[in-house]
């Protein structure tokens, strides 16, 4: 019986210190240009191993500025298994920003599906609210585009992404843009 008591009190102890440690982490982040996102999607609790494998990464996601004269890189912090960093950055980047001289570019509603890496390509997969949402003309989407694609190719084992809807390539977001093809980098796009 006093085993049980001296457990509980010794997890109820490491339990308040997590809480505290967490709020602390919170807290200190507030002000911060970063942002912490998730890479997991999963709602289970999971188990310890798979929380152990997951790491904190600082990535570059691009964003237009106001004038939509070129993409500034943000960095944020994503946790994610070694095998969810690409949807965790695709994740980070349709997060938005709360910086004011940055835009956003993606619909609210698009959603993403899936993001698969094979081959130096990146596969991008978005629900039908990536194009039925999408209300730019040409410059919009080269800046969806451009902060797509240098946001993912920051990653050295990504060359070129693939935008893909509801599991099919498209020709174009709004008739402006061939992709029917994987896209490779934009660097004319990113301001210095």
């Amino acid at each position: 019986m006093k085993l049980r008591n001296i457990l509980a009190i010794v997890l109820a102890v490491l339990c308040m210190a997590l809480l505290a440690g967490c709020d602390e982490q919170s807290k200190a982040g507030g002000g911060s240009s970063q942002a912490v996102v998730s890479g997991s999607s999963s709602s289970s609790a999971g188990s310890s191993a798979a929380l152990q494998e997951a790491a904190f990464l600082d990535i570059s996601v691009y964003y237009p500025d106001v004038n939509a004269t070129g993409l500034v890189a943000v960095t944020k912090t994503v946790k994610a298994q070694e095998t969810e960093k690409y949807q965790a950055a695709v994740e980070a980047l349709l997060a938005g920003t709360d910086d004011k001289r940055l835009t956003e570019v993606f619909p609210k509603k698009a959603k993403l599906r899936e993001v698969s890496v094979s081959g130096g390509m990146a596969k991008v997969d978005f629900d039908k609210n990536l194009t039925a949402g999408f209300v730019g003309g040409s410059t919009g989407e080269e800046m969806l585009v451009g902060s797509l694609v240098n946001t993912l190719t920051e990653f050295p084992e990504i060359k070129k992404v693939q935008i893909l809807v509801e599991g099919k390539a498209i020709d174009s977001l709004s008739g402006h843009l061939d992709l029917s093809r994987p896209v490779g980098r934009m660097s004319e796009l990113i301001k210095k």
